[in-house]
């Protein structure tokens, strides 16, 4: 194997793929960065098991002989980073060390034999169970509910977001038993049992997809247990939750007596002030609804108090609902929407947020008289 490029292509496929790959893993192939020299550009292929990422970089490159290897990826990384900024030999030796030679400057780093790596699965030519997206639709999807994941693994089947197709609609649900996010995208002409049972794709999955996606279109398959997207010249697999998701549709209330029209920003930024009174062990911040006006405030005995007050559209009967204000903070930043619309029934019952295609419910925090 060998090829000269210049060093933006190598940085940009070791960028595509290094998240994934876990330095300190159990088995030192999966420390290792997969490259593969061929025809139409080399690919670089990384995976701790549960996900793989693969990205073909074209450019400036001349291949004078094909071929594979891998090797540690820090270190490509950091030799990678520090080389000067011009055109970059690279060749593989006996014994799988990978040579590097760029104007004065020489490295031989000891790799592994690519026929080690484990083998990412391939897309098959028929029975694909396929959605097409835009990049920046599946973005915003994503992150209107990556939020909402939770983090305790003893409960894995709320690790992800659910993926489904129900009456014409793409829906991501998440929840971590105290929020539930869920936005809906119409698209059509999606076929499988799979996208209509629903599965479970990984947080982890979810932050690489989201870090990958730019512009143009995107291409999501579902084969057996593993969720597969094609964004431009890179290619992430990954494994599926299994198991059963809660069924969320029975905690999203059915009606709101109490509806008051918010601009997101202005309580954004409301919430971001008064939330500089509370802290974790205290985490409660009070709304007040009364006639055209939100009170936001915030009491904590070591710490002191915080009220804001802003104009919204309300005509409904007084009331006070506590939320966790780290959960609104969260939810306020996910979103892009200028208004949104705030579904209250009773103090103790959930609130529900909406706007457009996106709805969120919070528990609240009771209020001790």
């Amino acid at each position: 194997m060998r090829f000269r490029c210049k060093r933006s292509v190598l940085r940009e496929g070791i960028q595509r793929v290094s998240n994934v790959i876990n330095p300190r893993a159990t088995l030192p192939i999966l420390s290792n960065i997969l490259v593969e020299v061929e025809k139409e550009g080399i690919k670089f292929s990384g995976t701790d098991l549960e996900i793989g990422i693969s990205a073909l970089v074209k450019g400036e490159i001349e291949v004078e002989e094909i071929g594979a290897i891998t090797v540690p990826a820090k270190k490509i990384s950091d030799i990678v980073h520090e080389l000067p900024d011009e055109k970059i030999d690279i060749s593989v030796k006996k014994n799988n060390i990978l040579q590097i030679e760029a104007g004065k400057v020489f490295y031989r780093i000891m790799g592994l034999p690519a026929g080690d790596f484990p083998q990412l699965p391939s897309l098959p030519e028929e029975n694909r169970e396929k959605i097409s997206l835009s990049q920046p639709v599946l973005k915003s999807l994503l992150t209107m509910t990556a939020f909402a994941v939770s983090s305790e693994e003893s409960r894995y089947v709320l690790n992800g977001i659910l993926f489904v197709h129900k009456e014409g609609k793409l829906r991501l649900v998440s929840t971590d038993g105290r929020r539930l996010a869920l936005v809906e995208k119409e698209v059509e002409g999606v076929k499988g049992e799979l996208w209509k049972r629903g599965v479970i794709l990984p947080i982890k999955a979810v932050k690489e997809v989201n870090r990958l996606l730019g512009e143009g279109e995107i291409e999501i398959y579902l084969i057996e247990n593993q969720m597969v997207f094609v964004i431009d010249n890179t290619v992430v697999i990954s494994r599926l939750i299994e198991g059963e998701f809660p069924d969320y549709e029975q905690v999203i209330p059915q009606r709101s007596s109490r509806i008051a029209k918010i601009n997101r920003e202005g309580f954004l930024s409301a919430t971001r002030r008064v939330s500089l009174l509370t802290a974790p062990s205290a985490s409660l911040m009070k709304l007040n609804l009364n006639k055209n006006r939100l009170l936001i405030s915030s009491e904590t005995p070591d710490l002191g108090e915080a009220r804001e007050e802003m104009e919204v559209e309300y005509q409904g009967e007084e009331i006070t609902i506590g939320f966790n204000p780290y959960y609104l903070l969260d939810m306020l930043r996910s979103i892009p929407f200028e208004e949104i619309e705030l579904g209250l029934e009773e103090s103790e019952k959930p609130g529900v947020f909406k706007a457009e295609n996106f709805t969120c419910i919070l528990m609240p925090i009771q209020i001790s008289q």
